[in-house]
């Protein structure tokens, strides 16, 4: 059902309840059904006596690459994985013969695997590698290596995967590892910081798979992509991409920004001191395509606004950082419009979101985009989406998750606000399902109903303890966004509705 905004403004509700409609509509885009089955990412493609597959991508070139008497194999990692080998599988079929896959824990129980081709490990338990997912990892690693020129290597990587395969490079054991990750976490580094690292100590990460199969006839890495900006290289620890990059290096840099010298163990800090052995080369063998990203999800919001009848607008799909700084860039640019509206000024609208937005990296269009949106009915409402991944400097011991958390900080910002200009609508969500380790995917709410079910005091208490699960459950358990987990990820999506 397609809700007018006129009937929006009539009730907070349901100006809750067409986000949570825009997010739903976002995450079905990059489900992997709509990937394989309708927007056909990979086909077989039989040409004469020949066999073709054809991978078609959200950004680049379609490829083709003839898999005539070859037999084909999957390994993979990652929360979406075992819904792509689904897929792969139907697509191959007999051309199908084994392989292995490194699931999350719980993932057999939610979705339908495949039909026996391949053998399915589930591991890496809240989202930490353990010793199930390092034996797979071990079983992947030899699986590759053994390969020849009569195999194809189809690779299905996607978020979550480099906790699914965990292979630290000897002598580092992997509780040493799994205590620095923690350690990283804790001090609110970035995906890409701890994937750099996890690079620099894995012997499977960082290129080392597709070197492993460098025998193989062909690999062909298939990515949801879940890092802002799909860098191959760093998705899932870039295990089928080369470079030429000093990780061991770039991870020692990490450990001094974090000050965190003095935490390494003995075994890491061996192999952080040895030399990068890697070289920047090109197997010839070796193709990675992007089929899913926030991208994509965000394209599908904006769709979905637009059907409800609201003025959208994408602001980024590349956002990073702290979720208190992003609360603070989010109020004032909902305070930077409002201020449009009443005094019409493009001049000052323009002024306010360069500065508002220095530090954010946005699209080059937004604020001619925002100007030419706000220039028709005004009796629409304006919907904002963004994407990406924040982080949260873990301050206490309570239970939370990002999302939760930005959408309590963002209409806290408001709850003292004298200014009356309408009601304010805010969604954070991951397109996982999972916001921390807690059984929400984010959260939703507008100022008037936020402003009646606690006060500052409450949630400054919670927040102060990163408790922001508890905080909704208990004060605004509606406001919660529970969809389980989804069979894909593509970060997060942020949507402001004034």
């Amino acid at each position: 059902m397609v809700i007018t905004t006129n009937f929006l403004r009539k009730s907070a509700t349901k100006m809750e309840a067409v986000l949570r409609n825009i997010f739903v509509h976002s995450v079905e885009s990059v489900k992997i059904p709509n990937l394989f089955q309708k927007q056909k990412c990979l086909m077989l493609n039989p040409k004469s006596d020949r066999l073709f597959v054809e991978v078609d991508t959200h950004k680049a070139t379609p490829f083709r690459v003839e898999i005539t008497d070859k037999r084909c194999h999957i390994v993979g990692f990652g929360k979406a994985v075992l819904g792509m080998a689904v897929e792969v599988e139907r697509i191959l079929g007999a051309n199908l013969v084994s392989g292995i896959l490194s699931v999350p824990c719980g993932t057999l129980e939610k979705f339908k695997s495949p039909n026996g081709h391949l053998e399915i490990h589930e591991g890496a338990e809240n989202n930490l590698p353990d010793e199930n997912a390092h034996e797979t990892a071990i079983k992947i690693r030899k699986f590759a290596e053994e390969l020849t020129d009569d195999d194809v290597l189809f690779v299905l990587i996607s978020g979550g995967g480099s906790a699914l395969l965990p292979l630290p490079e000897a002598p580092v054991t992997l509780t040493e590892k799994m205590q620095m990750i923690r350690l990283l976490v804790k001090c609110g580094a970035t995906i890409n910081e701890l994937n750099t690292f996890r690079i620099a100590i894995s012997n499977i990460k960082g290129g080392k798979l597709a070197i492993a199969a460098k025998n193989a006839h062909k690999v062909i890495s298939l990515v949801i992509s879940d890092i802002v900006g799909d860098p191959v290289d760093l998705i899932a620890s870039g295990p089928t991409y080369i470079t030429g990059r000093n990780y061991k290096k770039m991870a020692r840099q990490i450990i001094d920004k974090y000050k965190l010298r003095k935490e390494l163990p003995p075994a890491v800090e061996e192999v952080l001191k040895k030399s990068h052995e890697i070289e920047e080369l090109e197997l010839t063998n070796n193709h990675i395509a992007i089929i899913a990203n926030n991208s994509i999800a965000i394209e599908s919001a904006i769709e979905e606004a637009k059907k409800a009848h609201l003025h959208a607008v994408c602001l980024s799909v590349a956002i990073e950082g702290d979720v208190e700084e992003l609360s603070e860039i989010y109020y004032k640019l909902i305070l930077a419009v409002k201020q449009y509206l009443d005094v019409g000024s493009e001049d000052l609208l323009r002024e306010e979101c360069l500065c508002i937005l220095k530090n954010l990296n946005y699209e080059k269009n937004f604020v001619d985009d925002l100007l030419a949106t706000l220039h028709g009915d005004p009796k629409k409402g304006l919907c904002i989406v963004a994407g990406g991944e924040t982080t949260v400097e873990i301050k206490g011991d309570g239970l939370g998750g990002r999302n939760q958390e930005l959408t309590l900080r963002v209409l806290k910002k408001f709850f003292n606000e004298s200014v009356n200009f309408g009601d304010v609508a805010f969604l954070s969500a991951g397109t996982d399902g999972i916001d921390g380790p807690t059984t929400a995917a984010g959260a939703v709410a507008t100022l008037s109903t936020f402003k009646k079910c606690s006060s500052i005091e409450i949630i400054d208490a919670h927040l102060s303890n990163n408790n922001s699960h508890t905080f909704w459950n208990k004060f605004y358990p509606q406001g919660h966004i529970v969809t389980g987990h989804s069979g894909t990820n593509v970060m997060d999506i942020h949507i402001i509705l004034i």
